[in-house]
């Protein structure tokens, strides 16, 4: 339950609804007509559009322009509209006329394909020799003939044997599964379009966990339109949605804008048999739990192709999110704080921080790890880690010097709830972004390193943790720590790339593909950064110099 401080916020919001409600006559009747006139033109147009929302017949969002008005939620104060009228349309595979590269189907391909030979190609294992004119140093042919090299014995160099894997037939829905995750896990990876064009070969080993593999890799790389066309192709195959597919919907739909539309799927989910329910003859409360999980997500941002045509809210965020924040509260299931995941704290805290509620969440927190148990996993206890991120990040309305005593005090009363609580270097990466409105920054941050050093070990200093406290050290215009801190890091960076080299004893290489986190570390923006403060020391002390003499 929230404190009385939500009556200022209620009055805001009931002030914030009530903003609309006071228009002209004469603006109704100029935005009827503006409204009539764009339909008109997008009904002119509509062959020039083909993006992720001309197929959004499954989601109650605003085509306010094109379906006339729509009806408002006063718990939401958000507007939804009318079904789009659809018929669904078989898709076929991608077809481009300018290329000559065609699908081949793995499963086609006889014996003798795969064991085929070259009846024109010599066998004769002697002419394929390697000459006595080949440089094993240099890997170049001699052509001036160096009698020097005739004396050596001539090898070609080691080629690494890449391991490939050829993919199964599909005989059931397991295959056509366990083919699709390890074509999605290739080298070089296999797009989405790829993927949907694989598994609509196989209609009758589709199931409904190979979809929600395909729905949860839609909406991860924001193909919204992609996401329409699974659904409509899962419905028309008769296949049944289960309660990931539930929640991947809902998660979609809350990505595109369609907030209130989402809650209305799960009242929908809730009053039908869909998904397995208890023997209370109801939605069992973990399912429930994390469907309601989901509508804590936000809208993806810079992901819509077609702007003007997604759900839009009239008030401010802030009041939006506090009308959203408030549903959610209302209409919560009834489960324990024992029984709770990390995330849902997560999610309410980070509200209750961006709605000012700062004594709020912390209580929150507090009350949450006071009831954990003794022994928990080190998934969850990083779980728990990032809840108390987003405390040292939000948990104060101080500035300068008294935000980073206020922080610093949050982070030392969160560990000491649990003996398995302990700060990584991104905690005090964190912790040190406090100082940047404090003066004595470079100071009090390279003294915050040293103690956190003393108490936690040396592991807790990365490469951001020095250049943050660089970055502090010549705002306060200390080039002695400065200097010292880019040296180290550049010692450590060295040492780091020396450890990290090639290594050239396995030469053979898997076919599956290794983690984008790993490939992309994201370390050349760190590496700039590196070189501008060292730009900035030297800078700095040649002008010291000039000044001296």
């Amino acid at each position: 339950m929230l404190s009385t401080r939500w009556s200022r916020l209620s009055s805001a919001i009931s002030s914030g609804s009530s903003h609309h409600a006071h228009s002209t006559p004469f603006f109704t009747i100029l935005h009827n007509a503006a409204s009539k006139a764009w339909s008109r033109r997008v009904a002119q147009n509509s062959y020039h559009y083909s993006t992720a929302h001309d197929q959004t017949a499954d989601i109650d969002v605003g085509y306010r322009d094109l379906y006339g008005s729509g009806n408002t939620n006063p718990s939401t104060g958000i507007t939804t509209y009318p079904k789009k009228p659809f018929r669904p349309k078989d898709r076929v595979l991608r077809q481009n006329t300018k290329s000559a590269i065609c699908y081949l189907h793995a499963d086609s391909l006889t014996t003798e394909d795969a064991n085929f030979l070259d009846p024109g190609r010599c066998t004769d294992a002697s002419s394929h020799s390697v000459p006595s004119n080949y440089d094993n140093e240099l890997g170049t042919y001699c052509v001036w003939g160096d009698p020097l090299l005739a004396g050596y014995p001539v090898s070609l160099p080691p080629q690494p044997q890449t391991r490939r894997r050829s993919l199964s037939p599909v005989t059931s829905r397991a295959s056509l599964y366990r083919n699709l995750t390890q074509l999605s896990c290739r080298i070089p990876p296999v797009t989405l379009p790829q993927l949907m064009d694989y598994h609509d070969l196989h209609p009758k080993a589709q199931s409904t966990r190979s979809y929600n593999l395909l729905l949860n890799m839609a909406i991860r790389t924001a193909s919204f339109g992609s996401v329409q066309c699974l659904l409509e192709n899962m419905a028309a195959a008769n296949i049944s949605r289960n309660s990931e597919t539930h929640k991947l919907v809902i998660r979609w739909k809350i990505r595109i804008g369609a907030w209130d539309a989402a809650w209305q799927a799960l009242t929908a989910i809730v009053h039908s048999s869909d998904i397995p329910k208890n023997d209370h003859d109801s939605v069992s409360v973990d399912q429930l739990e994390v469907l309601w999980s989901e509508f804590f997500g936000t809208l993806k941002r810079r992901s819509i192709r077609r702007k003007g045509l997604i759900l839009t809210e009239h008030d401010t965020p802030l009041l939006v999110y506090a009308k959203r924040f408030l549903f959610l509260m209302q209409n919560r299931p009834s489960f324990s704080i024992t029984q709770t995941k990390p995330r849902i704290i997560h999610s309410i805290a980070y509200i209750l921080l961006q709605l000012e509620q700062q004594e709020q969440a912390l209580q929150l927190v507090r009350t949450f790890f006071s009831h954990l148990p003794s022994q928990i996993t080190p998934e969850f206890t990083s779980q728990c880690l990032d809840i108390i991120h987003i405390l040292i990040v939000f948990g104060s309305r101080e500035r300068g010097l008294k935000k980073f005593h206020e922080h610093r005090k949050i982070l030392f009363s969160l560990l000491a709830s649990h003996s398995t609580f302990q700060p990584n270097s991104n905690t005090l990466f964190l912790l040190l972004g406090s100082l940047r409105g404090a003066m004595q920054s470079g100071q009090l941050a390279s003294e915050c390193l040293a103690s956190f050093k003393r108490r936690w070990g040396p592991e807790i200093e990365d490469r951001r943790v020095r250049l943050r406290v660089a970055s502090l050290a010549l705002k306060q215009g200390r080039l002695d720590i400065s200097s010292d801190i880019l040296a180290d890091a550049r010692l450590a960076n060295e040492q780091a790339s020396l450890s990290n080299g090639p290594s050239l004893v396995n030469q053979q290489h898997s076919s599956r593909r290794p983690r984008f986190r790993s490939i992309f570390r994201g370390i050349g923006k760190l590496e700039a950064h590196q070189i501008r403060l060292e730009k900035r020391v030297r800078d700095l002390k040649s002008t010291g110099l000039r000044r001296g003499a």
